[in-house]
């Protein structure tokens, strides 16, 4: 049976990993946003970047809007909508190869009892380029991920998608914990077991890679870097 290993831009599936970070064990009233950089590659394999806005809360929202300090204001989308996450839309048509410039934001955000919040994040012009050279490749006993390392990453984070090939139906069967170097500077290399995942090398699988810069005195993130994406395809 043949495998092909192709290409692929990440466009999608950076807000799923931004909520996870948001994981507390106590429910409380607090609202959790963050403005940050966001990089892809275009499909010139050229880095660019967008600004882009996240809202968490474990009580209900109804709304959620953001103006920088010029513009007009943009509402966020609720996630799957289940009223408690809001981020900005993907969107690659903007996306610019211009980095953003450091930038206040205002977020006006009504919640279930029809209060309304204001709150402010800003970016530093702080950014990551996506993860060069990512590839994935097969060897009798494993899929080996590697990459180049991102300048100035603190962590990464990988997820793997299963698609099917009949449905095109998509789950992601693996996601790691934040991941950081011992040595920003080496590449990166991680082996995926053919047996632990037999049961998905009949679909097409893609791995993701997610870089991170880290905010310095809060748990959200400063700057965010996606990957490309290189998928392993089975038949």
């Amino acid at each position: 049976m043949k495998r092909q290993l192709l290409y692929f831009l990440l466009v999608s599936g950076i807000v799923s990993v931004l909520f996870t970070s948001c994981n507390k064990t106590i429910v409380d009233d607090q609202i959790y946003i963050d403005s940050y950089i966001h990089a892809i590659y275009n499909k010139n394999h050229v880095p660019v970047y967008r600004v882009m806005h996240t809202a968490y809360s474990f009580n209900m929202l109804t709304s959620v809007t953001v103006k920088g300090s010029s513009g007009s204001s943009v509402s966020l989308k609720n996630f799957d909508s289940n009223m408690f996450s809001f981020y900005t839309p993907l969107d690659t048509a903007q996306y610019s190869t211009t980095i953003p410039q450091a930038e206040v934001f205002t977020y006006n955000i009504v919640n279930d009892k029809g209060a309304n919040i204001t709150l402010t994040n800003g970016i530093s012009g702080q950014s990551l380029i996506p993860a060069p050279s990512l590839k994935a490749e097969k060897n009798s006993t494993d899929i080996v991920l590697s990459w180049k390392a991102v300048p100035n990453v603190e962590a990464y984070k990988i997820r793997i998608f299963s698609e099917n090939i009949t449905t095109k139906e998509q789950s992601m069967i693996f996601e790691s914990d934040y991941l950081k170097p011992k040595d920003p500077t080496s590449d990166l290399s991680l082996p995926f077991s053919l047996i632990s995942y037999s049961p998905y090398l009949s679909t097409n699988l893609t791995f993701e890679v997610a870089s991170f810069i880290f905010e310095s005195q809060q748990s959200t993130f400063h700057a965010v870097s996606a990957a490309s994406v290189k998928g392993y395809y089975g038949d």
